[in-house]
């Protein structure tokens, strides 16, 4: 691996206390009991039910959850066709203009989850297995966000920042995972190439969810994820030896900002979760 592509240390855990649970006890309840069949309501009462379901299969660790997985496999596979099923209605609903920018992300982050979840299936390498299960993470943050917004929508609210934040949180622990990756001694020119693709999916990512309460926040997510976009695009071509729109000292030098800027998200995410 180039010195390029030695990315930047990782910078201590993020606080995944601001991700909270995908779906609470109350959010059970109103999906058991509900009778609406208006997209929105579905969406509000079902998706976060099916989200635990399908973190439940490809998060699974602990030894317990291992002896059920096919139980959990078997459930993954239902709660992904019902919100694909949720993710159509949503994309072909007639519903008022203020729902329509949070049900576009909605149906554009259920897309990005469907790709990563029948991939996961289909590829024989341990390498990307492991990314999408990365993907799968933050994948279904990034729809679980969506829904807190709909939700404060619905409440004809301002979504807190402690529920919006979900998605970017979990996408910044992504992040991280793949820019570790880059520092091992035993990574290859294809983990390189693979490391930094997925940098780029995640930067994208967080563009497209830079829209939260919290303006000052949003725009450093903007600067981050830009910045982060412009290396990794570099270091692939770098890897598969072509020309690239920066040197190896620029994406050096910009790598000591992105360094910087990542710490000072995870600061002022830390004390916005903390602030009520």
């Amino acid at each position: 691996m180039s010195q390029s592509v030695r990315r930047f240390a990782v910078l201590g855990c993020l606080v995944l206390a601001s991700l909270g649970p995908v779906v609470g006890p109350s959010d059970v309840a109103s999906a058991a009991s509900t009778t609406a069949t208006s997209p929105v309501s579905l969406i509000l009462n079902k998706t976060d039910g099916y989200l635990a379901k399908v973190r439940a299969y490809f998060l699974c660790n602990t030894a317990t959850c291992k002896k059920d997985r096919s139980t959990l496999l078997a459930s993954a596979r239902s709660s992904m066709t019902s919100l694909w099923g949720l993710s159509n209605e949503a994309a072909s609903a007639k519903v008022q203009s203020k729902y329509h920018a949070v049900l576009s992300q909605y149906v554009s982050d259920m897309r990005a989850l469907k790709t990563s979840y029948s991939e996961f299936f289909v590829t024989a390498s341990r390498v990307t297995l492991s990314g999408l299960v990365g993907n799968i993470f933050y994948q279904t943050s990034d729809v679980a966000s969506d829904v807190n917004v709909l939700r404060a929508l619905e409440q004809k609210k301002t979504v807190a920042f402690d529920l919006w934040v979900e998605g970017e949180a979990a996408t910044l622990v992504a992040m991280q995972t793949d820019a570790s990756a880059l520092q091992s001694s035993s990574a290859t020119t294809a983990i390189g190439i693979y490391a930094n693709q997925l940098l780029e999916a995640e930067s994208h990512s967080l563009i497209s969810h830079a829209h939260g309460p919290v303006a000052s926040f949003n725009a450093q997510l903007v600067t981050f994820a830009n910045n982060q976009l412009r290396i990794s695009v570099s270091e692939v071509l770098y890897l598969q030896g072509k020309k690239a729109p920066m040197s190896e000292t620029q994406v050096a030098n910009l790598n000591v900002s992105v360094s910087k800027e990542f710490a000072a998200l995870i600061t002022a995410e830390t004390k916005l979760v903390k602030k009520k």
